[in-house]
């Protein structure tokens, strides 16, 4: 039975996994998209609106796991289940479209939502339309997109330049604007100049871009390298064409954490033009638009795991000590949605550690505040990170 619940756990499997059984096992077996309504019931302890809301929720989370179960079973003649385990797990991407509560009611000082779901397997790049519920989800991430582009003429001549709204940077911004993906204000861009962030991709320093992308108060940087290089000239009819191959390097960054959700490669794109400037600008310019897309997919596709599945929190709580951290660790370790606690240190009476959750950071920040046997204040709060202080008895609570 164990085992079973364990396995009944399993969120949605990708295509790309599908196909990869087909090749490791040897299978025939194809990946259909599942659109299912299913009908859940969520339950959370308490009887406030924090209740309704994490019930709720939880019913999410659970449609997620039925619908998928309805998925892997159709997939069920794997001969080796256990050993794709892990592939499917690392690869999940269903989602919810949309959700119904129907009820909500509340019995023995515990909340319960009745609420009707539609879950889907089909990937983000097939169905932009769905993308407003993760990024909802989410808290609506606000971005800001990072550029650097060079164009290499001769060999060794590749000099990245921090120019603010170049092509490729251009063409990513309006397609994310047009997914209803929050950019941050273009008069406080021009206040504050992008230009720190941009030297900070050129050194590769996402500790530096994170701390850059903060001071506009974006949650999300999205960072990248855009090459144009000159491949070959081409003679056709006594006519020179010039070659040029465009490719991006991309990292997406939390500003809070300086945590990377994405880094991925794309290209190359190639182009043939009789003038050798515009071949580089036309290749750089059909590099954006063919991989934006995907851009975008990867980045809501990091959100989606985070509300479907699991986020990182990162708590930094100020007055803590060795003894305090195992009272802090026995009581948190028991709160519904932690699935694991790691102290990464504790230095000068600061302890860091990271809460892999299953709920939002506001969340566990109102559990936090409410343990027993450790009296914590929230000190400062962001998408991905939480302060707190520990309260003596004879600390003011205000």
């Amino acid at each position: 039975m164990a085992r079973n619940r364990f396995l009944s756990l399993i969120v949605c499997v990708s295509f790309v996994v599908a196909a990869l059984w087909q090749v490791v096992l040897g299978q025939n077996i194809k990946a259909k998209v599942v659109n299912k309504w299913v009908t859940v019931t969520g339950i959370a302890a308490g009887t406030d609106l924090k209740a309704r809301d994490e019930a709720i929720a939880q019913a999410l989370r659970k449609a997620v796991e039925q619908a998928c179960g309805v998925f892997l079973t159709a997939q069920s003649k794997t001969r080796d289940y256990k050993a794709v385990y892990d592939r499917i797990f690392a690869n999940a991407v269903g989602y919810v479209r949309e959700h119904k509560v129907i009820k909500v009611w509340k019995d023995n000082k515990k909340t319960f939502a009745r609420v009707r779901v539609l879950v889907s397997t089909q990937k983000f790049q097939k169905d932009w339309s769905v993308i407003a519920h993760t990024i909802n989800q989410e808290n609506n991430p606000r971005v800001i997109v990072a550029i650097v582009e060079a164009v290499l003429h001769r060999p060794n001549s590749l000099r990245y330049e921090v120019t603010q709204g170049g092509i490729v940077q251009s063409k990513i911004e309006s397609f994310f604007l047009s997914k209803g993906i929050t950019l941050m204000d273009r008069a406080t861009t021009e206040k504050l100049s992008k230009r720190d962030v941009l030297l900070a991709v050129i050194k590769n320093d996402d500790k530096a871009v994170a701390a850059a992308g903060a001071k506009f108060k974006a949650d999300v940087v999205v960072s990248g390298r855009a090459t144009a290089k000159f491949g070959r000239r081409i003679e056709v009819a006594g006519v020179t064409m010039y070659q040029y191959n465009a490719t991006l390097n991309i990292r997406v960054v939390q500003t809070d954490s300086a945590r990377v959700l994405v880094s991925q490669s794309y290209g190359p794109i190639t182009v043939n033009s009789l003038q050798r400037g515009g071949a580089a600008d036309t290749a750089l310019k059909k590099l954006a638009q063919k991989y934006a897309p995907k851009i975008l997919a990867a980045v809501v596709e990091a959100w989606r795991k985070r509300a479907n599945i699991s986020r990182t929190i990162h708590l930094v709580i100020k007055g803590m000590d060795y003894k305090t951290w195992k009272l802090f660790k026995a009581e948190v370790t028991k709160l519904r949605g932690v699935q694991a606690l790691r102290l990464r240190e504790i230095t000068e009476g600061i302890a860091n550690i990271d809460v892999e959750y299953r709920y939002d950071n506001e969340n566990l920040a109102d559990h936090l505040t409410e343990l027993k046997n450790v009296k914590l204040k929230v000190v400062e709060i962001t998408a991905n990170r939480i302060k707190l202080k520990t309260i003596k008895s004879t600390d003011s609570t205000d």
